[in-house]
């Protein structure tokens, strides 16, 4: 037998809105990408009840799928289709700040990585100055957290 814990059920959803940046709308509104089978009362409520937002209107248009051309088999196929939801909130919207993929997501790493690889093709025996420069930003990264654990 299931455990009852409170007097309410809550129902974590299964759904991502993706934020679209449009400069195009008013100050009032925000563009999100949302999948096909979400409908305008569905968007309202999870806005309203996750993010405690004021929703007054909401539009949505579902955009065809492209159409794209398979290299291995040269035949024209469709992408999926997708659904924009234009939604209009009482207050004043702001886009957040994106994240800095250099300090949050190990960009560095990432580009050392890259440019090892791509110099490692090339089959050079001396870094590159731009490799050196990052090997350098590394190292200084590295010793900075050494002395932080310490």
């Amino acid at each position: 037998m299931a455990q009852k814990f409170g007097n309410f059920r809550i129902y974590f959803p299964n759904i991502l809105f993706k934020i679209i940046p449009d400069t195009r709308l008013n100050k009032n509104q925000a563009a999100f990408r949302v999948p096909l089978n979400i409908n305008k009362l569905d968007i309202k409520d999870y806005l309203t009840h996750i993010y405690n937002v004021t929703v007054t209107d909401v539009r949505t248009t579902v955009f065809p799928g492209k159409l794209v051309l398979n290299r291995r088999t040269g035949v024209k196929e469709r992408q999926s289709r997708t659904k924009k939801a234009i939604v209009t909130i009482k207050e004043e919207f702001e886009y957040p700040k994106p994240p800095d993929a250099d300090k949050q997501f190990g960009g560095l790493q990432r580009r050392h990585a890259e440019l090892r690889t791509k110099n490692r093709m090339k089959g050079w025996t001396n870094p590159t100055p731009e490799m050196k420069k990052l090997q350098d930003t590394l190292e200084k990264m590295r010793e900075s957290a050494q002395e932080g654990k310490e």
